[in-house]
């Protein structure tokens, strides 16, 4: 396992709440908005994970998580600082045009059917990057400046100095995690 990582890959805070807590395993996304190409691709299978208050609204979410915005602007950094709580893992991923993939991914994921409606009319000939995360609570976390080229709506950060990454714990034990990603697997079989 890593001790150090400079590759950062920006999320909603929301749904790192919900990752912080062992609910959501799962991200589907199409990129930034001044991302090049196709949209979205893993560039690196390991990363800390950005916090990001940009573009997320309450009504995105489905009902028991909505409260997790709240939680997640009382933790957030002072202006100009980021903090990383969390490291990831990109252990499986693939791109779908299938939008029914979302519903049956409904388990893994936070977002209301509303997110996954303006997803899927954003770029429509884009297809959609589902990724299974296996995240790790980093202890302590690690607060550091935003320079400005982490700026703006775009998916992956490479950061000016290698953060450490103390302590890992995994959010879920290995058995847990392996039983969701069996699941998962499954169902993106299906796409």
């Amino acid at each position: 396992m890593e001790t150090a990582c400079s590759m950062a890959l920006k999320e909603w805070a929301t749904v790192l709440e919900a990752t912080a807590r062992g609910e959501q395993f799962v991200l589907i996304r199409k990129g930034g908005l001044i991302e090049p190409g196709s949209g979205f691709e893993v560039i690196s299978p390991s990363f800390v994970f950005y916090p990001t208050f940009e573009h997320q609204a309450v009504k995105y979410l489905r009902g028991p998580y909505q409260g997790y915005f709240e939680a997640a602007s009382h933790t957030r950094a002072p202006e100009g600082k980021v903090t990383f709580e969390i490291f990831g893992q990109a252990v499986h991923s693939l791109q779908s045009m299938d939008g029914s993939i979302i519903e049956r991914l409904s388990p893994f994921h936070i977002y209301n059917d509303d997110f996954f409606t303006q997803r899927l009319k954003w770029q429509p000939n884009q297809p959609l990057a589902i990724v299974i995360i296996r995240a790790f609570k980093i202890t302590p976390p690690v607060t550091i400046d935003v320079a400005a080229q982490y700026a703006g709506c775009k998916s992956w950060v490479e950061l000016e100095e290698s953060v450490s990454l103390g302590q890992l714990t995994p959010i879920v034990d290995d058995a847990a995690f392996a039983k969701k990603r069996r699941e998962i697997e499954v169902l993106l079989k299906t796409a």
